[in-house]
């Protein structure tokens, strides 16, 4: 194994399990919430737990699936839109999505496909700018910013978490 699949394995694998960055695993974060702690914001400015969650899905679906894989339909299921990269209500996200237990589903599938398709990277892929890449940037570039970004939204779910539970010594 190369350097660079070493340290996607890191980057990507799970915690629990083997090894990997503890910062990109949002359902570690929430593990053992209920529903209602999930959608919990501290005021109406403020995006909940669970938008978090699904944001780092669609962002890593976004960049590792469009932008790297090249995918173009059906990538991000229309009910989970609300979790793009704009500010959504907690009311908005409730009536887009089915279930909490479907979105957890979505994200476990989207870090499943994300894994597979960075650990099967062969060595020269790494440096090459993809097709359909933005601002001609490699897929190393995209590789770590979206594991870069993923670790902004842990923080933000550990902050949240720790609010909601008064655990002001918790937080990230």
């Amino acid at each position: 194994m190369s350097e660079w699949n070493d340290l996607a394995h890191w980057m990507y694998g799970d915690v629990k399990m083997d090894r990997g960055f503890w910062y990109s695993h949002p359902l570690y974060e929430v593990n053992g919430l209920t529903e209602e702690q999930l959608f919990w914001i501290p005021d109406e400015k403020n995006l909940c737990m669970l938008w978090h969650v699904g944001h780092i899905a669609h962002r890593e679906r976004t960049h590792i699936g469009v932008l790297l894989q090249g995918l173009k339909t059906n990538v991000i299921p229309p009910e989970y839109e609300v979790f793009g990269p704009d500010w959504c209500s907690v009311k908005c996200i409730r009536e887009s999505i089915d279930s909490v237990k479907n979105v957890f589903q979505w994200v476990r599938q989207v870090r499943d496909d994300s894994t597979k398709f960075v650990q099967s990277l062969p060595d020269n892929a790494w440096h090459q700018v993809p097709a359909s890449s933005e601002f001609d940037l490699t897929t190393a570039h995209w590789v770590f910013l979206t594991v870069a970004h993923e670790a902004i939204h842990i923080g933000k779910l550990q902050l949240l978490r720790a609010m909601l539970e008064g655990k002001k010594d918790r937080a990230c």
